[in-house]
């Protein structure tokens, strides 16, 4: 077991102790007719617990805010307030709101983020923390808050301090996040920049890059759209604009804002792009210290979650965005993640895809690593140094058609790229497979074809593991997008995934056998795209773009979070596994998503972790409750533990 591990053990005194089997059944709420309510949480006002023996109660619960983004907690250190949720550079300043020009506004508005994400409850001896990871804007910031909790069970924040995160470069758009067995926050860096746009040497000009100049890339209607503009060109487009907002916390002087990076080779000499995409952890010590670090060794994707199965050893990574990929990394020791062995797995479809399909799934192995090698080469390495690339063709002869690569070349279709041909450099396996681990997977076998691979939840009841895929499209698809024929996806391929499109998305399960590996995948619950209305794309009474999941272990319920524009109003749906059924229990505000649905026991007490992130995005109706971010919880509960 890592230091790090065995610290956060010491100081815990025990993991949250497993709840006593009962179950959960939540009073639903109701979605409201007009839009004043639209604009505001609710939540469920009670939950029936039922025991083993029959025995139930009622017990009345709400939503409780712990923090908005842009509120004052006292500083940890004394020394006046944090704004929670501002944006600071890598020597801990301040930055601003910037104008049409890329310069800070005239009132110098501080940079505060309304993006929330996962938002963990840590206790620490007799110390009650929470860490809540912000989203965006780039640079991603995290803050530690210190709690404390009422003879109610009430949560408070007592004092804050921003996590520092200079000595590896930054936090890239931290996302969702999980608990480790040995209670540390895991978190995880999304749509990691495309490193093969920063090698001067693929790619010398801006032009090269955007297409045309510079400013194309950084204008409101360059990259918007992905569905209008193929995968290759937003892509391009998207890695741009995400490292130009990132200039802002590495850039020194002139070049501290945007304005004043006028080309690629401006971005080039600031960021490097292998310093981000990695799978990280956060260890909270008595009295409020921490230790904060990136595990290279579990590879680079765009994470959305990480999560440790109870054999502290084997962790899942989910991959989100356009043609990814499902990784398994098995460390070698178990509560150290800083050497292990990277797997990939490859799904081969056993039913039609109407409803979603099922799959086997073998796992391909990677390579072992080490965190401290690959950390050093993502110092000084470039994508030129890792991979030779070639032009690719298409055979349109015969169908199914098929690309052509060089010889000694792999075609690959990963993360929204397009087609590819890339040979690896003699001796460049091992950094590779971290540093490109998408890529490397499609080059040895693996499925690169998910599409929005969200949260990832663990089942001990049932031994399966339970994820989100927020929608079944593109590689999803059999050579079609959105439905009509399209090769952009499934070109170079394996083309192991063959569903009908679901732009409402699905929860799958996923088997484990004894080794907690998994094994098959199959439809849970999906939304429903045929019975939308003028204000809900997707039908009402189902999910729709699932984002996170969360088993709730001790309560038999899985927690779906929605993040959808295709219902008016984003909501947390409890689900009865073994009865199939579902009711709201939470509805954000118009324009938020659900985030960081948890269950934590602090003392005697236990809470739902819920977040609304940027509510309000998409109205500005009088009657909204603000744009402020809300951390909370639904609860308390006491739950009695074995």
């Amino acid at each position: 077991m890592s230091a790090v591990a065995m610290l956060a053990m010491a100081s815990v005194l025990g993991v949250t102790p497993a709840l006593a089997a009962m179950t959960a059944k939540f009073e639903p709420i109701t979605l409201p007719d007009l839009d004043p309510a639209k604009n505001h949480i609710r939540a469920s006002q009670m939950v029936t617990l039922c025991s083993e023996d029959g025995a139930c109660e009622q017990v009345p619960i709400a939503y409780h805010t712990i923090a908005r983004s842009g509120m004052g907690i006292p500083s940890m250190n004394g020394e006046g307030e944090e704004v929670y949720g501002l944006i600071r550079d890598n020597d801990g300043q301040p930055l601003f709101m910037t104008n049409d020009t890329g310069m800070p506004d005239e009132a110098m508005t501080l940079d505060v983020s309304d993006n929330p994400d996962f938002s963990s409850l840590l206790a620490v001896g007799d110390e009650y923390y929470s860490i809540v990871q912000f989203e965006w804007p780039n640079p991603g910031v995290m803050y530690l808050v210190k709690l404390s909790q009422d003879d109610k069970g009430n949560l408070s924040p007592v004092s804050s301090t921003m996590i520092d995160w200079s000595h590896q470069g930054g936090l890239w758009i931290p996302c969702a996040g999980s608990l480790s067995p040995w209670n540390t926050h895991i978190g995880g860096e999304e749509y990691e920049p495309d490193a093969k746009y920063f090698s001067e040497e693929l790619y010398p000009t801006d032009e090269d890059v955007c297409g045309a100049s510079y400013s194309v890339c950084l204008s409101p209607e360059g990259c918007e759209d992905e569905e209008a503009e193929g995968p290759t060109a937003w892509n391009k487009c998207k890695e741009v604009r995400s490292s130009y907002h990132f200039a802002k916390y590495l850039a020194d002087g002139d070049q501290k804002y945007p304005a004043n990076i006028s080309g690629i080779a401006d971005l080039r000499t600031i960021l490097n792009p292998y310093d981000y995409g990695y799978v990280y952890e956060v260890a909270v010590k008595e009295g409020g210290d921490y230790n904060a670090n990136k595990w290279y060794a579990v590879g680079r994707r765009s994470n959305e979650l990480a999560y440790i199965m109870p054999d502290q050893k084997t962790l899942y990574a989910s991959d989100d965005g356009t043609n990814v990929v499902f990784h398994k990394f098995v460390a070698d020791e178990a509560g150290d993640f800083s050497s292990g062995t990277l797997y990939a797995a490859k799904l081969n479809q056993t039913t039609d895809g109407s409803k979603g399909g099922t799959f086997g799934v073998e796992w391909i192995d990677l390579g072992s690593a080490t965190s401290e090698e690959i950390e050093k080469a993502a110092k000084t390495l470039k994508f030129h140094d890792m991979f030779e690339v070639a032009k690719p063709e298409v055979n349109f002869e015969t169908e199914p058609y098929t690309a052509v690569c060089p010889e000694g070349f792999e075609a690959v279709n990963t993360g929204g790229t397009g087609l590819e041909c890339l040979k690896v450099k003699e001796g460049m396996d091992t950094v590779a497979s971290r540093l490109e681990s998408r890529r490397y997977s499609a080059m040895k076998g693996a499925t690169t074809e998910l599409s929005k691979f969200e949260g990832v939840s663990f089942d001990p009841k049932r031994n399966k593991l339970y994820a989100a895929v927020s929608s079944l499209k593109n590689g999803m698809e059999d050579n079609q997008k959105g439905g009509e024929d399209d090769l952009s996806y499934d070109i170079g391929n394996g083309n192991d995934i063959k569903v009908a499109y679901n732009k409402c998305g699905c929860i799958y399960t996923m088997d484990l056998d004894e080794s907690s590996s998994v094994t098959s995948m199959s439809p849970l619950v999906c939304g429903d795209p045929n019975g939308g209305d003028e204000l809900n794309a997707c039908n009402i009474d189902e999910i729709a773009n699932p984002d996170n999941v969360a088993y709730l272990d001790g309560l038999d319920v899985l927690l779906i979070a929605e993040d959808t524009s295709k219902h008016e109003n984003n909501v947390l749906w409890s689900y009865n596994i073994d009865e199939g059924t579902k009711d709201r229990i939470m509805m954000v505000p118009k324009g938020a998503e659900v985030t960081s649905p948890y269950l934590y026991k602090l003392g005697e007490y236990d809470y739902i972790m819920a977040v609304s992130q940027h509510p309000q995005e998409e109205t500005t109706d009088a009657s909204n409750s603000g744009r402020a971010g809300q951390i909370g919880y639904i609860g308390p509960l006491k739950l009695t533990s074995t």
